[in-house]
């Protein structure tokens, strides 16, 4: 029986592993901090940093699906795949070192295009692997019991690579390095780390499930793909849900002005220390002396990624065991109805005080919404490989690096789409960005009193917004029909179909 023989070796699943840990964090650098640098690095405003995230994902709308088509239509002795797995971390690299430097008068025009232009770069060599590396999952083992456990592991790798940038750039950015100095060495770090171990997945893969004789035109790849009901769900569902990843997205502001505000006599960093004024420093002032509480303030944005962490770790590695007894369809939906709850609830709780916010609360709420937010990072990797599997079973043609090159977009689509609605509307409130002139006496950066609207928005943004995301994600899913016995004799269909390929493969 099929079912019974492995394909997977040892080495590719370290590889594949390590590789996503490296990708993770360089991906993590640009989702969770870009907002941040563009504003207190590169001194542009909120509205032109949303800006340039939104037009670079629009951007990626066009370029994500093309190399999908690219891929499809690749032809190496390496394989479809692998090919850009070998040769596309040394554009990365460059790439991300430049997106995260400032060689240009803050807050210029100069400075916007620069800011701009790389951000695009970036977004285009980043989908030139990202698209194969992860679509590599559908290729290199035919059972999807594989598959599962395959993705699932990576996806671990993932989450942890994710976490080392939360924890380490704020750091350096607090520090009196500062948010410039402390974002490029941050980018050269990640950048080099991360392609260095994003490589290795090249040397040790093989693609195992049989290539199509016949490779469709981008016009028929366009009306195969309209037919694929599970793909189109898939995408519904994940762009109705992108505010869903905003507190993961956004943790940098509500570690610094409800938390760390909350632990901040502002009497000793201003001497007219009133919200609205802030215009006058204390002399000599030293920040850390004016903050009181036992975890450093370049660690308190830390805290609250990692929980959030802490809690999509646990929630990835039992994805396989909710596997065997739930469908995907059933875990997708629990999932969010789960982390509507908990954030909804964190808002009621947090809401009633915000300047007495309470971090131990907190950070139980966080890690309780990393839940969901695990299982989202596992499960839409497993929808789209069923949909590759949807694709070929009711149409014969089999397109993985275009309906990989969906998950990539809709990835990104959800950063974006996260970072964009908490951006402009935070615009409209009497937030107060940070005056990068404005240091205290070691050279750490000073961060303005926000008002109690403020910090309510704030809180809001995190808690009510994503739940908002968790509950149209569930609509499409109802439609999803591809599950139980269709699923079944569906996968048992195309195990016969692959079986007489292969053999044949075998017998030439």
């Amino acid at each position: 029986m099929a079912e019974t023989k492995k394909y997977l070796t040892m080495k590719e699943r370290i590889c594949f592993t390590v590789g996503a840990f490296g990708r993770s964090g360089i991906y993590t650098l640009m989702s969770m901090f870009t907002l941040v640098f563009f504003q207190n690095g590169a001194g542009l405003t909120l509205k032109q940093g949303t800006t340039i995230i939104l037009i670079g994902r629009v951007f990626d709308a066009l370029n994500d699906p093309v190399m999908g088509m690219i891929v499809d239509r690749t032809k190496s002795r390496w394989g479809k795949m692998r090919p850009y797995l070998l040769f596309a971390p040394i554009p990365i690299a460059i790439t991300t070192i430049a997106l995260f430097s400032a060689p240009f008068k803050e807050g210029s025009t100069a400075a916007f295009v620069w800011a701009l232009v790389t951000y695009i770069l970036w977004g285009v060599a980043f989908t030139i692997q990202d698209v194969p590396f992860w679509g590599l999952s559908s290729v290199i083992t035919p059972l999807e019991s594989e598959r599962t456990s395959f993705i699932s592991t990576a996806r671990l790798g993932s989450t942890f690579g994710g976490i080392l940038p939360a924890l380490l750039v704020p750091i350096l950015y607090q520090s009196n390095l500062g948010y410039t100095k402390g974002f490029f060495i941050s980018g050269v770090i990640f950048a080099l780390l991360g392609c260095g171990l994003s490589i290795l997945i090249f040397f040790v893969s093989k693609e195992r499930v049989p290539k199509m004789d016949h490779t469709p035109s981008f016009k028929e790849t366009f009306v195969v793909l309209g037919k694929n009901r599970l793909l189109i769900i898939v995408i519904f569902a994940a762009i109705l849900g992108s505010t869903m990843v905003t507190a993961n997205q956004c943790a940098d502001y509500i570690g610094n002005y409800i938390i760390i505000q909350n632990y901040t006599d502002f009497t000793q960093i201003f001497q007219d220390f009133l919200p609205g004024a802030q215009t006058t420093l204390v002399p000599n002032v030293d920040a850390a002396a004016a903050y009181d509480f036992w975890i450093p303030r370049g660690t308190i944005v830390t805290t609250l990624t990692v929980a959030i962490g802490v809690g999509m770790v646990p929630a990835m590695a039992i994805f396989p065991v909710l596997r065997k007894k739930f469908s995907l369809k059933q875990i997708y939906i629990g999932s969010a109805l789960f982390g509507l709850v908990v954030h909804a609830l964190c808002y009621v709780v947090m809401a009633k005080d915000v300047t007495k916010a309470n971090i131990y609360v907190l950070w139980v709420f966080l890690f309780l919404m990393g839940l969901p937010l695990g299982i989202y990072n596992v499960i839409t990797y497993a929808l789209i490989a069923d949909s590759v599997d949807y694709l070929e079973w009711k149409t014969g043609e089999r397109q993985e690096g275009v309906c990989f090159a969906f998950q990539t977009f809709l990835s990104k689509v959800n950063a974006a789409v996260a970072t964009f609605v908490f951006g402009q509307i935070l615009d409209r409130t009497d937030f107060k960005a940070v005056d990068k002139s404005l240091v205290d006496n070691a050279g750490r950066q000073i961060f303005f009193q926000q008002s109690v609207d403020s910090q309510k928005m704030l809180l809001a943004l995190v808690t009510i917004v994503p739940a908002i995301g968790f509950l149209l994600t569930i609509i499409p899913m109802f439609f999803n029909n591809y599950t139980g016995k269709v699923k079944e004799q569906a996968q048992k269909e195309l195990e016969e179909k692959r079986e007489k390929i292969m053999a044949n493969s075998e017998n030439q």
